[in-house]
């Protein structure tokens, strides 16, 4: 009479180990992929929210965007305004648009790595500019504006670092 074999043989506990541990390979692998792309969709996130801070000072300044005061490439390195606007000397549109420009240089290379924000403004070119008298009812800007928000991301190929932008076409 044969005797009946009980319990697992080496073989089929070597195999469940192997596809254990491939398993948990490709979950950690997952993992990363995961965590990897939702940084980046954070780092979109923050661009977007970048370009609207930027949009909603513009808004705030229309005699400013007028003046093409909101034009040029602004990060860290962005000088900080000279004058301090205070109750009894408030600044001019100009002014106020070097604050802005100075606080949103900061804050796109604070919220993205390596991050930079381009601002070019273009009149439509069949409207003259408004006179000094019609800058205080603050007219609409006749034209567009593209803010472009750049930065750095990290990507799982052999490239490591790829630069992305964000652009927007909008009329303040």
């Amino acid at each position: 009479m044969p005797r009946r074999a009980r319990g697992f043989t080496l073989i089929e506990v070597l195999t469940a180990i192997v596809v254990l541990s491939v398993g948990l390979l490709g979950l950690g692998l997952l993992l990363g992929t995961s965590v990897r792309s939702n940084h980046n969709g954070m780092l979109h996130t923050q661009a977007t929210f970048a370009a609207e801070t930027m949009l909603d000072r513009m808004r705030a300044n229309i005699p400013g965007v007028w003046g093409n005061a909101y034009d040029g490439t602004w990060d860290a390195a962005t000088a900080p305004p000279g004058v301090a606007c205070t109750a009894a000397a408030p600044c001019n549109p100009a002014q106020v648009a070097a604050r802005d420009v100075f606080a949103w240089g900061q804050l796109v290379s604070q919220l993205l790595p390596a991050g930079s924000g381009v601002v070019a403004c273009v009149r439509n070119a069949a409207i003259p500019a408004p006179t000094a008298a019609m800058l205080q009812t603050v007219p609409v800007y006749n034209g567009t504006c593209t803010i472009t928000v750049n930065w750095n991301e990290t990507t799982e190929g052999a490239e490591g670092v790829i630069a992305q932008n964000y652009v927007w076409r909008v009329q303040p």
